[in-house]
């Protein structure tokens, strides 16, 4: 049950994004045993107004929801994988790049809890 949601200032075409999508799917279940693109759902919003260190120059932030926990190791993979994606998909260097995780124990889905 992740969510992930992606904000760029980039301007991305639609084909970018697709890729960004199916790449970043891929990431997460090599990262997270169990979690695969059959229950992810993702967000991407490109050209928005954002700044990073003062600057417009290309930034991106990407927030990962996700139903129960994961090890460091498993989030140092999946930040490893998220910046490298935003530099080869979208240009945009890994310094420019966060990444933030937020763990949840209660999550919803077709009228009931996990």
């Amino acid at each position: 049950m992740p969510y992930i949601d992606i904000s760029t200032n980039a301007a991305l075409a639609p084909e970018t994004t697709e890729s960004l999508k199916s790449k970043i799917a891929d990431s997460l279940a090599a990262s997270f045993p169990g979690k695969t693109e059959n229950w992810l759902m993702v967000r991407v919003s490109a050209g928005e107004t954002m700044f990073f260190a003062g600057s417009s120059a290309p930034c991106m932030m990407v927030d990962v929801s996700i139903y129960g926990a994961q090890s460091k190791a498993n989030y140092q993979k999946m930040t490893a994988a998220v910046c490298a994606l935003a530099e080869k998909e979208c240009g945009i260097p890994a310094d420019r790049v966060y990444v933030k995780y937020t763990e949840y124990d209660k999550w919803g889905w077709n009228g009931s809890n996990f």
